[in-house]
C-alpha cells in the first residue's frame, strides 16, 4: 500500500462512524490533500480490500422504499469474495466496480436500442417524375 493510502486509512480509521467517506468530504477536512488525491487514494484502498461502497435498499419510516449506498470500512484486508458475501447478507450491491466518473449503475443492463428498420426503396421512375436527382453511377 502507498504511504498517501496509509495515510488516509488512518485518517478513515478515526472518523466518527456515520462520517461521509465520499472523496469530497473527506478532502473537505483532511489537512494535506485534496479531491484527486483522496479520490485515487480510496480507490487505492478500494482494490486493497479495507473499503467497499454497497447499495442496500431500505423501507423508511413511513412504509417507501430508499436505495442507499453506504462505504464500509475493514482494518483487516479482506477479499472480493468476503466483500461480495457481506453485501449479500445486506441484501445489497457493491457499486464501487460499476462507477464511472461519478455515476453510480446498478448491474441490470440497459435496454438496447432498436436499430430502426430500412423502408422501401424508392421508385427511380416516380423520382424521375417528381424531378429528383441522382448522383452517383
Amino acid at each position: 500500500m502507498r504511504l498517501r493510502d496509509r495515510e488516509f486509512a488512518v485518517f478513515i480509521d478515526h472518523l466518527e462512524v456515520g462520517h461521509a467517506v465520499g472523496y469530497k468530504a473527506i478532502a473537505a477536512v483532511h489537512p494535506r490533500y485534496g479531491q484527486p488525491a483522496t479520490r485515487t487514494s480510496l480507490r487505492g484502498l478500494d482494490e486493497g480490500g479495507h473499503l467497499r461502497h454497497i447499495r442496500e435498499h431500505l423501507t423508511v419510516e413511513d412504509g417507501s422504499p430508499r436505495w442507499v449506498t453506504r462505504a464500509y470500512w475493514s482494518r483487516t484486508r479482506r477479499s472480493k469474495e468476503w466483500w461480495e458475501t457481506f453485501a449479500r447478507e445486506r441484501k445489497g450491491r457493491i457499486v464501487i466496480e460499476d462507477c464511472t466518473r461519478g455515476l453510480a449503475r446498478t448491474d441490470e443492463p440497459e435496454p438496447p436500442t432498436p436499430e430502426p428498420e430500412p423502408g422501401p426503396e424508392p421508385d427511380p421512375e416516380s423520382q424521375a417524375a417528381a424531378g429528383a436527382r441522382s448522383w452517383g453511377s
